[in-house]
C-alpha cells in the first residue's frame, strides 16, 4: 500500500507558486488526488524497469526517467537497447540481441 505524502498545505502553496489567486477546497482536494495517483503510476512503472534491470528493491533516477521520457508505462514496452546495456554492465551480463 502506498503511503499518501501530500499535504493538503504543500498543494496549496504549490497552487499560489504556480500563479492561481484563487482557489476552492475542492480544487486543492482534487489535484492532490491527482497528484498521489500520477506518482503511483510513475512509481508503478519505474519498479517494472529496475525488476527488468535486476533490482527487485532499488527503483534508481534512470528508471523514473526512462518511463517520463516514453510517456507510457513501463510494463507496457521493453525497456531501450541503452537501458538494457546499461543495467547489464551493472550486473556484469551480456545483452542478447533481440
Amino acid at each position: 500500500m502506498v503511503k499518501k505524502c501530500f499535504s493538503l498545505y504543500d498543494i496549496e502553496e504549490f497552487l499560489k507558486e504556480a500563479g492561481a489567486e484563487s482557489f476552492n477546497e475542492k480544487t486543492v482536494f482534487s489535484l492532490k488526488k491527482e497528484l498521489e495517483e500520477l506518482t503511483k503510476e510513475l512509481v508503478c512503472s519505474a519498479q517494472a524497469y529496475a525488476n527488468y534491470a535486476g533490482r527487485k528493491n532499488t527503483i534508481k533516477s534512470s528508471d523514473v526517467r526512462m518511463v517520463l521520457d516514453n510517456g507510457v508505462p513501463a510494463i507496457m514496452v521493453k525497456p531501450s537497447r541503452r537501458h538494457r546495456i546499461h543495467a547489464s554492465h551493472q550486473h556484469g551480463q551480456k545483452i542478447r540481441e533481440d
